[in-house]
C-alpha cells in the first residue's frame, strides 16, 4: 500500500517541492550573475535558497543539472517566441531590427538570465547546452527572419557568426565596457545583422 503524503500547512507535497525548486533555480540565477557559472556550488545555491542540500538532490542531480535547467527556462522558448511576435509583411532588414530588440528586451528584462547565456563557456556541460540551443534558433533565424537556406554552408556561417557575435557584444554591454544605451546598442546589433545578410 502506497504511503499517504499530508499536506503540510494546508500545502500539498508536490507544492512544496515545486516552491522548493523554483527557490533553488531563482539562487543559482543570482549566483551566476554575482560569481558567474565557474565559482558557484551545491553547497552556494543551497545556502542563497536557505535550504538543506537534501532538498537540492531532490529536484537536481548535480550543479550542472541546475545550470542546465536555468538556461533551458531561460532560452528554450526564446527563438519560438521571438519568431511569433514578428508582425506580417515586413522585410528582412525590419526582421532583423525587430528580432533584435526583442532579444535584447527579452534577456535585460532579469539581467540575471543574459548572464547565464555569457558566462556559459566557463562550463562545459553549459556551453554545451548553450551551443545546442544556437544550433536549434539558427535555422528559425534562417527561415523566419533571414530569408535564407539553412543548408547553404555559407549562409549558416553568416547566422552562426551573427548570433556568436550578439552573445560576445551582450556580454561586454551588459558588463558596462560598451558605453551605449539601449537603444544605440538595439541599433548597433541591427545594423551588423543587416551587413551580414548580404552575400559572402
Amino acid at each position: 500500500m502506497a504511503a499517504v503524503v499530508r499536506p503540510y500547512r494546508g500545502v500539498a507535497a508536490q507544492t512544496r517541492r515545486d516552491q522548493r525548486r523554483e527557490q533553488l533555480l531563482q539562487s543559482c540565477l543570482d549566483l551566476v550573475a554575482e560569481s558567474g557559472a565557474t565559482t558557484i556550488t551545491v553547497d552556494s545555491i543551497s545556502a542563497r535558497a536557505g535550504l538543506s542540500k537534501r532538498y537540492f538532490y531532490e529536484s537536481f542531480r548535480d550543479r550542472d543539472a541546475i545550470l542546465v535547467e536555468a538556461i533551458d527556462d531561460v532560452l528554450g522558448p526564446l527563438g519560438t517566441a521571438l519568431v511569433e511576435q514578428l508582425p506580417a509583411e515586413l522585410s528582412t532588414d525590419e526582421r532583423i531590427a525587430h528580432v533584435a530588440s526583442s532579444l535584447v528586451k527579452a534577456l535585460t528584462a532579469d539581467p540575471r538570465a543574459a548572464y547565464l547565456y555569457t558566462s556559459a563557456s566557463g562550463n562545459t556541460t553549459l556551453e554545451a547546452r548553450r551551443r545546442q540551443i544556437v544550433d536549434e534558433l539558427t535555422p528559425l533565424l534562417m527561415t523566419e527572419v533571414l530569408g535564407t537556406d539553412p543548408d547553404n554552408p555559407r549562409d549558416r556561417a553568416s547566422t552562426i557568426l551573427m548570433v556568436a557575435g550578439a552573445t560576445e557584444l551582450l556580454d561586454r554591454w551588459l558588463r558596462d565596457t560598451l558605453a551605449l544605451t539601449e537603444d544605440e546598442f538595439i541599433e548597433t546589433l541591427t545594423a551588423l545583422g543587416q551587413r551580414l545578410v548580404g552575400p559572402i
